[in-house]
């Protein structure tokens, strides 16, 4: 099996993918399951668990998983905390429904015991298309078909492509990799999209979601994030996870 993140469980990703792209496409945001309804209450602290996408205090946020133990705590406005023990596949964050060209803050702590990202996750339709913008990782760096590099907010990053696919239909996922990890800081997502356009990368047409996520591939871990918090960069606590 592959050590890039996610590659053993791509299918059942993607089904995931897919229910949020026709749920923005109708409502502008994604539909909650009704057991997390509680999730949409401004200044609750909702506990999820189980695999799902919705709004909590004006971001959108993401969970999946496929086997293991992952929970993940949802602060006010753009925190969140996340733990995971044995887990085979599992990412969530919180960002905005709808990808683009946007400056992102964020801050916080990322703790892997293994093979896990910290990064800027989103995908496009039109045709089918994952990127991440990796900031921090654990014991694996990713990597792919080599691509360039580009410069943004002060910092060198890799371009890597990798084909992937499901069935008979390949795409394409996109990284840009910090050259030196990072907890906090600031993405530029235009600088990685025309830096992957001017290297043949070309995204859909069609945004999905775009959420500063936590992942982890047969790993244990935790972190503590806020995005889209203030460019000087103080953060207010994310909310801690139970043990």
């Amino acid at each position: 099996m592959s050590e890039t993140l996610g590659a053993g469980s791509t299918s059942r990703r993607i089904r995931l993918l897919a229910s949020a792209a026709c749920a923005a496409l109708l409502a502008v945001t994604a539909t909650v399951p009704a057991s997390a309804a509680h999730a949409d209450e401004a200044h609750s602290r909702p506990v999820v668990t189980t695999n799902q996408t919705g709004t909590h205090d004006g971001y959108f946020y993401a969970y999946w998983k496929d086997m293991g133990d992952s929970t993940m705590v949802l602060g006010p406005q753009g925190q969140y905390g996340a733990r995971w023990t044995g887990i085979n596949n599992w990412f969530g964050g919180k960002g905005w429904a709808t990808g683009g060209r946007r400056t992102v803050n964020y801050c916080g702590t990322f703790h892997p015991g293994g093979n896990s990202y910290l990064a800027l996750y989103g995908y496009t339709t039109n045709p089918l298309t994952e990127y991440y913008v990796v900031e921090n990782w654990g014991t694996y760096r990713p990597t792919g078909t080599p691509m360039g590099t580009v410069v943004s907010q002060g910092g060198a990053y890799d371009i890597y492509r990798v084909q992937l696919g499901v069935g008979s239909t390949p795409y394409y996922r996109y990284y840009s990799v910090r050259q030196q990890k990072r907890s906090s800081g600031t993405i530029d997502t235009g600088d990685h999209f025309d830096a992957w356009a001017r290297a043949g990368m070309h995204l859909g047409t069609t945004m999905g979601y775009m959420i500063m996520a936590t992942e982890g591939y047969q790993s244990s871990g935790w972190s503590h994030v806020t995005v889209d918090s203030a460019p000087t960069g103080r953060c207010a606590p994310a909310p801690q996870v139970p043990r």
